[in-house]
């Protein structure tokens, strides 16, 4: 998925953009006034292909696969709304587990 994001969010997101660049392949362009700056994109690397790296574990993948699952955390997004959503996408996931 490609993503715009303004100077000051990029400074105050840089950890969670490289995140997401590495385990989503998602790119970042960073832009000021409007203006594009710079793109953060993905290392093209033959032996890695996102999840499947050979040392990654099924419980890692499984982990992985529920981050990206959840919903994307912003600053300029309500953290109450984000935490309804995330427990709200948990009960969905639990009862069709459980069968509820």
């Amino acid at each position: 998925m490609e993503k715009t994001i303004d100077v000051t969010s990029a400074r105050r997101q840089f950890g969670t953009l490289l995140d997401e660049v590495f385990h989503k392949g998602d790119i970042i362009t960073i832009e000021r006034k409007g203006k594009p700056l710079a793109k953060i994109i993905p290392l093209e690397d033959t032996n890695y292909q996102g999840t499947q790296h050979p040392q990654v574990s099924s419980r890692q993948r499984a982990l992985l696969k529920e981050l990206n699952s959840l919903p994307a955390i912003a600053i300029d997004k309500d953290p109450v709304t984000i935490l309804r959503s995330m427990r709200k996408q948990k009960r969905i996931r639990a009862s069709v587990k459980y069968g509820k």
